[in-house]
């Protein structure tokens, strides 16, 4: 997804959150699940896998408490683990050992698998992810031990493929409207002439940066720059000449910025530079860059942009407000200093 987007979904907050109530709920019942069935016998899918689970799981757990920014591969391997899980099942029913009663109940939590990817990736990522656990699945119909096969177990397969279907569609049809949904709020926080974020989306974005930052004590900078004596190139050569300048500024910003940061105009000729993960040192080499190259920019009539910056690093006791009018400080300092200059506040 989008990283704005991503900023945006309402489901993105609650993912760490789910995770940490399902990943120990989910390694209990696998050792309740080994515990109750070597009772009856165990198959070699669940000897190796049940116990795998009830240690596993709560190691993610807590792994993904201790250390948030871990999501990134505890999510994913978590729901491999669940799918190789099924796979394997389903695997050594239809090719060694055909249940009488079609096929065994593990089959029922296929759905699980296209719901939680929903749940705990991007949109795109969670539909493929349904799609591949899903024709894995006919392969293995497919290729399996179709001798064996009964009436039972041909209308469980024509249930379980019909159920799964109707899953993927309705997972498919979420996916498109929640897109479209976040797309429609997104035209509220860009703004219409140079295509970056505006103010409201900056609000937005701060509030998540400070509240990682006071929860997990990572770094944070701000920037705030504003053109130097921009109303003279509107005086001079038009407001339309001074339109291309802007777009021109923004697409020096996005050009020199990561896929993480995030450049947003807050009005006029003052834009802001969003730097997660950023220390107060880098994010004035970032700008020093940001600078030499708006020098450099070329928009006929206009010849080279010059600009002061404003920078400051967020501390833990940091609102959005105060954090802005750090920055917004630090800039004006870079102006009465002669302009055309990176100050940190």
């Amino acid at each position: 997804m989008n990283p704005t987007l991503e900023l945006l979904d309402p489901v993105a907050p609650l993912r760490r959150k789910v995770a940490l109530v399902l990943l120990p709920l989910g390694g209990v019942m696998a050792l309740l699940a080994y515990l109750a069935s070597r009772q009856v016998g165990l198959d070699p899918v669940d000897r190796l896998f049940l116990p795998l689970f009830g240690l596993g799981y709560p190691a993610l757990a807590l792994l993904l408490w201790r250390r948030p920014e871990e999501a990134r591969w505890v999510l994913p391997l978590a729901h491999l683990g669940i799918g190789l899980y099924l796979l394997a099942t389903l695997g050594y029913q239809l090719l060694f050992r055909p249940n009488p009663m079609g096929l065994s109940p593990a089959a029922y939590w296929f759905p699980f698998l296209y719901f939680s990817a929903f749940l705990f990736f991007e949109s795109k990522r969670a539909v493929r992810l349904g799609l591949t656990f899903f024709l894995a699945a006919l392969a293995l119909a497919l290729f399996g031990n179709t001798r064996a096969y009964g009436p039972v177990h041909l209308n469980a397969l024509a249930q379980f493929f019909g159920s799964n279907l109707a899953y993927l569609a309705l997972l498919y049809l979420l996916v498109r409207i929640k897109e479209s949904y976040l797309e429609a709020r997104l035209d509220a926080y860009t703004d219409f002439l140079t295509g970056l974020r505006n103010r409201r989306y900056l609000e937005i974005a701060l509030e998540r940066e400070l509240f990682r930052l006071q929860r997990y004590g990572r770094p944070g900078s701000l920037a705030v720059l504003d053109l130097d004596d921009f109303k003279r190139v509107n005086d001079t050569h038009g407001h339309d000449a001074g339109d291309r300048v802007l777009k021109g500024v923004a697409e020096v910003l996005e050009a020199h910025l990561r896929l993480s940061d995030r450049a947003v105009r807050l009005g006029g000729e003052e834009f802001a530079l969003l730097l997660p993960e950023t220390s107060l040192s880098q994010a004035k080499k970032v700008c020093e860059r940001v600078r030499e190259a708006l020098e450099a920019l070329n928009v006929p009539p206009v010849e080279g942009v010059r600009a002061s910056f404003g920078v400051a690093q967020a501390l833990p006791t940091d609102s959005p407000l105060s954090l802005l009018k750090r920055a917004d400080a630090a800039m004006y300092t870079a102006k009465r200093k002669g302009k055309n200059r990176v100050e940190v506040g």
